[in-house]
């Protein structure tokens, strides 16, 4: 389990502009809160053991089958499910630096890390990646599926991008593609955990044989089901991105700011004159902004941080506040 993630918020209680997360920062979500409170009476019950009222409701909306689709308690538990379903595979390789969950979930399993020219077992992708931004395209998944037993793609910022990547409905004509989705990052609502897979039906037998009962608590499937039918928390992604882009032009103007290219609404960066650690907690007590510390990501140094834009005017505030503290 990651330790120093993105939106700690719960450790700083002062914040005022939040740029840890790679959700998109500024939805306006009162519909859904209206709608929870609206719902609320589910919690008398139990939930569905295996939340089939929402898969059909994915399964629609997507144009395919509900045997396509297992919905999950957000795309972390998909992460866990998925190395324990397939564990029988016993080598995995990944990609670094990327999220550090499947590593974790493949460890848990008492599986192990294959070497490059051992093209055998679970490949993981994080596609856009985690924490760089970077999309793969269709052809290097497409290689990837001829090469290994199982390819995982985590979808989960597949909303976050104008890149072409799989659809559920392409991804489904490879026997050995797992799709992650993740509607916690499509309406902004990372405190409700939700997400779901998509595969062939005999991979979702499988994992549906290897899930926990009332996975989903009945709350997130009455909202799930409302949501499906919401457009996305970005109103404008496009024009969201061309912030994106302005925003790590700032950042790259900033001496001592080293910034890798992004394909999504986040930027990886890295300081050559302080750590992340350091300017995440100038950020936060002085500024009450927070950032991603990202030095815990596997391949990256302590200077390494993420952030994810929001509008013009708050970006603009964490560009100049990073320059103040740099230019001590």
């Amino acid at each position: 389990m990651i330790e120093g993630h993105g939106d700690d918020i719960y450790n700083y209680p002062d914040i005022e502009l939040n740029f840890s997360s790679n959700i998109y920062p500024l939805a306006d979500i009162a519909k859904v809160e209206e709608r929870i409170k609206e719902c609320s009476y589910v919690v008398r019950s139990y939930p569905e053991p295996s939340a089939n009222s929402l898969e059909i409701a994915i399964a629609t909306h997507l144009g395919i089958s509900p045997a396509n689709v297992i919905a999950t308690n957000g795309a972390t538990e998909a992460i866990y499910l998925i190395a324990r379903s397939f564990s029988h595979l016993k080598g995995y390789k990944i990609l670094y630096p990327t999220f550090s969950e499947y590593e974790d979930a493949c460890k848990m399993a008492s599986m192990q890390s294959v070497a490059d020219e051992s093209k055998r077992g679970i490949f993981w992708l994080c596609n856009p990646n985690n924490p760089d931004g970077a999309v793969r395209p269709k052809e290097f998944i497409t290689n990837l599926l001829r090469n290994y037993d199982i390819v995982v793609a985590d979808q989960s910022y597949e909303d976050y991008t104008l890149e072409d990547i799989f659809t559920p409905a392409e991804g489904l004509k490879f026997s050995n593609l797992i799709q992650i989705h993740s509607m916690t990052k499509k309406y902004a609502v990372p405190g409700l955990r939700l997400g779901y897979i998509t595969a062939n039906e005999s991979i979702i037998q499988r994992l549906r044989a290897n899930s926990i009962p009332w996975g989903v608590n009945a709350i997130a499937i009455e909202i799930g089901k409302y949501l499906i039918n919401e457009r996305g928390a970005v109103e404008d992604m496009r024009n969201y991105l061309k912030e994106t882009q302005r925003l790590s032009a700032l950042l790259a103007e900033i001496d001592g700011i080293i910034v890798t290219p992004t394909q999504t609404n986040f930027i990886l960066a890295e300081s050559k004159k302080c750590s992340a650690k350091e300017l995440k907690h100038y950020l936060a007590t002085q500024k009450r902004m927070l950032i991603r510390d990202a030095s815990n990501f596997k391949g990256l140094t302590e200077g390494h941080f993420r952030v994810a834009a929001a509008s013009e005017e708050a970006d603009n505030l964490l560009v100049e506040a990073i320059k103040e503290y740099l230019s001590r």
